[in-house]
């Protein structure tokens, strides 16, 4: 089972739309059973799969965390894949979890869990929610605009994931970098390209050759709550996450 963080200390970097189409892709066309975790205290990915997180307050990842549910009672089926739902009160877990080993709660939650790929959207904060889904995970996709301040971003947490891996999961994987809002047009893109490329040599990983346009039917879908797969499958963000997810899957233990 591959358990795959999708993470940058950035917002608005596409990790929530990575982890939801990568979702509907793997489940739809792929035929994986996945599971979807949002560790996201403001539960967009919640939210874009079609549930209301003030539904689920009382079996959600928070409840789980705090062992007063099971993993199959917080468990939520999606259209193409099942989600863990976040929960609000996550926003108070770096002093809500202060025992020790707290890095492992996550890894211990769902170490029932069978399915075949585990997708963990996370929240843009170097605190304990990262420190746990980076403890839990196999893999790691860094989604990352076109830009300075992405990179700085970017910067951030690999020194996270060097400490994970010196102190709670030495067997962190780097699976790659993903482009988001791409534009070849522009001089700059291609220069903070280069400049990605440089840096994802230094981590021993590669930028992913597939890389995301901007398209207002993402936004469309999300505010619908409906899978982009359905809302428009000729999108050019459906057609570039399709080529995306097949790059990734040759990478996927069948």
């Amino acid at each position: 089972m591959e358990i795959i963080s999708v993470n940058i200390t950035k917002g608005g970097c596409g990790k929530t739309t990575t982890v939801q189409m990568l979702g509907e892709i793997l489940g739809k066309k792929y035929k994986k059973k996945v599971l979807c975790i949002d560790t996201d205290p403001q539960c967009n990915l919640t939210t874009v799969s079609g549930i209301d997180p003030m539904e689920c307050q009382e079996h959600n990842l928070y409840t789980l965390l705090k062992k007063e549910n099971n993993l199959s009672e917080c468990i939520v089926k999606s259209t193409y894949y099942d989600i863990i739902p976040g929960s609000f009160l996550l926003a108070y877990a770096d002093t809500e979890f202060n025992m020790r080993g707290r890095e492992y709660l996550l890894k211990e939650s769902i170490k029932d869990a069978n399915y075949d790929v585990i997708l963990i959207d996370t929240p843009p904060s170097l605190g304990l929610l990262n420190i746990m889904s980076l403890t839990t995970s196999t893999k790691i996709i860094i989604p990352t605009e076109c830009s300075y301040l992405a990179m700085i971003g970017l910067d951030q947490l690999t020194n996270t994931i060097e400490s994970v891996r010196r102190h709670s999961n030495k067997m962190l994987e780097i699976a790659g970098i993903l482009l988001i809002k791409y534009n070849a047009r522009t001089n700059l893109n291609h220069a903070v390209l280069n400049g990605l490329e440089k840096m994802a040599a230094n981590l021993h990983t590669k930028v992913f050759q597939h890389k995301i346009r901007e398209t207002v039917k993402i936004r469309e879908a999300q505010s619908q709550q409906e899978p982009l797969l359905d809302w428009d499958a000729s999108c050019s963000a459906v057609t570039d996450y399709l080529g995306f997810a097949e790059e990734l899957n040759k990478s996927i233990v069948n």
